[in-house]
C-alpha cells in the first residue's frame, strides 16, 4: 500500500520546525526564548532579512493555530493554503542552504579602488575602460570614502565654471578633491563573505544612519571597512540576488 500523502498542515510545521530548529542554533537561542523573539534577533543581526521576520512572525500565529487545534485521526483538521506552504518551504531553502551574495556577483570580479591622493583622472580613465561608476577610496588599508560618478561630475563642474582646464598639464587634481563633492547618498555598506544573497538585498534596502540608501554593498572577509573588499554589489545586483532568494 502506497503511503500516504502528508497533508498541507503537516508539510508547513514540518518546515517551520526546521527553521525554529535552525534559528535557535545560530542565534545561540534558550529554549526559553520564543520564536518571535529569535525572528526579531535574526532581523537584527543579520540571520534574516526585516520581509523573512515579519512573515515567519505571522506564520508562528499559524503554527500556534495548527497545533492547538482539532485533530482527526492524529492528523490536523486546519490545513494551510499551498501557497503558504510553498512560502515557508521557500524561506527554509534560503535559509538551511542559502546562496552566498558573492556567488551571485562573482568573487573573481575586479575591484578597482583608488587612494585620496592619486590623480582624479584615473577614476575618468577607469569610468571609460571597465564601465565601473562607483570607486571605494582606501586610505593606509581602511575605507575612507566612496568616489562616484555623481562626484566627479561635480568635481568637472566647478572647475569648468572656474575656467580651469580638466587635464592642465603638469597640474594634478588629486581624487580627495573630488571626494570632498560626494553627497549623503555617496556611501557604502559592508557585509562579510558569508553574507546571503537575502543579507545583500537587505542591505541595500536599508537606510543608513544618515537616512540614505547605501550606493553599494563591500563585501570583504569579515564585513569591515578595514579590509581589502573581495566583491562589490549594486542595485542593479538586485534582480539577480533576488533569484536566488
Amino acid at each position: 500500500m502506497a503511503a500516504e500523502e502528508p497533508t498541507r498542515a503537516v508539510a508547513f510545521l514540518a518546515a517551520f520546525n526546521e527553521i525554529e530548529a535552525f534559528l535557535r542554533d545560530a542565534l545561540g537561542a534558550k529554549k526559553t526564548d520564543s520564536f518571535k523573539w529569535m525572528c526579531t534577533q535574526g532581523a537584527k543581526r543579520g540571520v534574516l532579512t526585516r520581509d523573512q521576520a515579519d512573515d515567519l512572525k505571522e506564520f508562528a500565529e499559524l503554527r500556534n493555530a495548527i497545533s492547538h487545534g482539532e485533530y482527526r485521526d492524529f492528523r490536523p483538521i486546519a490545513e494551510p493554503l499551498q501557497e503558504t506552504v510553498d512560502e515557508i518551504r521557500r524561506i527554509r531553502d534560503s535559509l538551511v542552504e542559502p546562496t552566498l551574495a558573492v556567488h551571485v556577483v562573482g568573487q573573481g570580479q575586479q575591484v578597482v579602488t583608488f587612494a585620496p591622493d592619486d590623480d582624479i583622472l584615473e577614476p575618468l580613465h577607469a569610468i571609460r575602460e571597465t564601465g565601473h561608476t562607483q570607486f571605494p577610496i582606501y586610505e593606509g588599508g581602511t575605507c575612507v570614502g566612496l568616489l562616484t560618478t555623481n562626484a566627479i561630475a561635480r568635481w568637472v563642474s566647478a572647475e569648468l565654471e572656474r575656467g580651469n582646464p580638466i587635464d592642465a598639464e603638469g597640474e594634478v587634481t588629486t581624487v580627495a578633491e573630488a571626494l570632498k563633492l560626494s553627497g549623503q547618498h555617496d556611501t557604502a555598506a559592508f557585509l562579510p563573505r558569508t553574507a546571503t544573497a537575502a543579507m545583500a538585498i537587505d542591505a541595500l534596502t536599508t537606510p543608513l544612519d544618515s537616512g540614505a540608501l547605501p550606493r553599494i554593498v563591500i563585501i570583504t572577509e569579515h564585513g569591515q571597512p578595514t579590509q581589502r573588499p573581495i566583491a562589490i554589489v549594486g542595485a542593479t545586483d538586485i534582480p539577480a540576488l533576488a533569484d536566488e532568494v
